[in-house]
């Protein structure tokens, strides 16, 4: 992290009401009163992942449910066709991805992305994780 840039102490407290308490994913309330592990619980999501160069400062952080920052892992989505272009350009260079990467645009790329990172995915994979945590009753 620190061969990123700074580095700033904050607390999910903080970020939660900067945000207003919605999930920066999915866009629905964020509950303070659940806790880890129900899916369902506040996090701190790096909107540019710590993985591909982001800092661990407030302008780079998002309140969101545990259960969306999980499924989003570091999956970090497209905005430009330049950033689609340069992925593009890695997955060319993986020889059993190469004919796949061939056959991309970067606009369908971008489109891809930005339907794959939607609330409304967030929200049904939420609900379905939620589902899941009471069936279990961790």
């Amino acid at each position: 992290m620190r061969s990123n840039g700074s580095s700033e102490r904050y607390t999910a407290e903080e970020i939660g009401e900067r945000d207003g308490w919605l999930c920066g994913l999915c866009q629905d309330p964020v509950a303070r009163t659940y806790r880890h592990p129900d899916p369902r619980s506040p996090s701190i999501d790096h909107i540019r992942t710590i993985v591909a160069g982001g800092t661990d400062t407030r302008d780079n952080v998002r309140l969101t449910h545990w259960g969306c920052n999980h499924e989003r892992n570091d999956n970090t989505p497209l905005r430009t066709t330049e950033e689609a272009e340069e992925r593009r350009a890695v997955l060319l260079r993986i020889p059993t991805l190469r004919a796949y990467a061939a056959s991309l645009t970067a606009e369908d790329m971008v489109r891809s992305s930005q339907a794959f990172h939607s609330p409304e995915r967030y929200q049904a994979k939420l609900a379905h994780r939620v589902e899941r945590y009471k069936r279990e009753k961790r």
